[in-house]
C-alpha cells in the first residue's frame, strides 16, 4: 500500500474519533443545560428584578470564569472590582442579565411559558448582550491597569 493511502487512512481515523469526542461533549453540554441551567432559568424568569439581579451577583464568578482566560489573579481582580466599584458592578449585572435572557430566549421550554411582554423583554435584554458585555469588559480591563 502506498505511503498517501496510509496517511489518508490514519486522517479518516484520526477525524471519526475527533467527531465522537465531538459529539460526546455536545451531549454532556446539553445534559448539563438540561439538569442545572435550565431550571435555573425557569425560576429565573419567576423573580422580581430586584431577585433577579442578585442572582446575577450570586453567579458572577461562574460568567466571569466563561469569558477569562484561565488566569486566577486577573479573575480574583475582576470579582473585587464587581464587589467594590458601583459602577463596573451594575455594568457586571446588566451583562449577566443578558445571559439570562439569551438562555430564556433560546429555550423554546422557557420562553414558550412567557408572555408576549415577557419574551419582548428578554429577547431585548438578549439583545443588548454585545453592547453590554463590550461595556463590562471594557471597564474590567481598565480597572486592571
Amino acid at each position: 500500500m502506498k505511503l498517501w493511502k496510509k496517511i489518508l487512512i490514519g486522517v479518516v481515523i484520526l477525524g471519526v474519533i475527533g467527531l465522537g469526542f465531538a459529539g460526546y461533549g455536545i451531549y454532556k453540554m446539553g445534559t448539563a443545560y438540561k439538569e442545572k441551567i435550565e431550571p435555573d432559568m425557569k425560576q429565573y424568569v419567576q423573580m422580581t428584578k430586584e431577585e433577579q439581579d442578585k442572582y446575577v451577583i450570586t453567579h458572577m464568578e461562574d460568567f466571569l470564569m466563561a469569558i477569562q482566560s484561565g488566569d486566577d489573579k486577573d479573575l480574583q481582580s475582576d470579582l473585587d472590582a464587581v464587589r467594590n466599584n458601583p459602577e463596573i458592578r451594575q455594568a457586571g449585572i446588566d451583562w449577566g442579565r443578558s445571559i439570562c435572557a439569551s438562555l430564556i430566549d433560546m429555550s423554546d421550554d422557557i420562553s414558550g411559558e412567557l408572555s408576549e411582554d415577557a419574551k419582548a423583554l428578554y429577547k431585548a435584554e438578549a439583545d443588548a448582550g454585545e453592547k453590554r458585555s463590550d461595556k463590562f469588559t471594557k471597564l474590567l480591563k481598565e480597572n486592571r491597569k
